[in-house]
């Protein structure tokens, strides 16, 4: 088969998110302002993620917790926190700060 009648095959569609979010059992990547394809190949929907990402390690887990315990803060604050300063300690003071 051809390369363009097989690309008109897949129907591409361009989306624009504003973030992508790919959560594993030990680590979370993070995707800002991704370009994202979207395409059917034969009846199933296929995404691509173009990018960089951030790399979350624990963040849906035990870190978050213990940030949220000693700072009553939500799991959004807690993890936009542990983002920006990489350690769970820097991360509790910024918030208590």
């Amino acid at each position: 088969m051809d390369m363009r009648a097989l690309a008109k095959q897949l129907k591409t569609k361009q989306l624009s998110p504003t973030r992508v979010t790919f959560e594993f059992e030990d680590e979370v990547w993070e995707f800002e302002n991704p370009q994202v394809v979207e395409a059917n190949m034969m009846g199933n929907v296929v995404f691509q993620v173009l990018g960089t990402y951030n790399l979350l390690k624990d963040s849906s887990g035990e870190d978050l917790k213990l940030i949220m315990e000693k700072t009553n803060c939500t799991k959004e604050e807690a993890e936009n926190a542990l983002k920006e300063h990489k350690d769970v300690a820097e991360a509790i003071i910024h918030i208590m700060g």
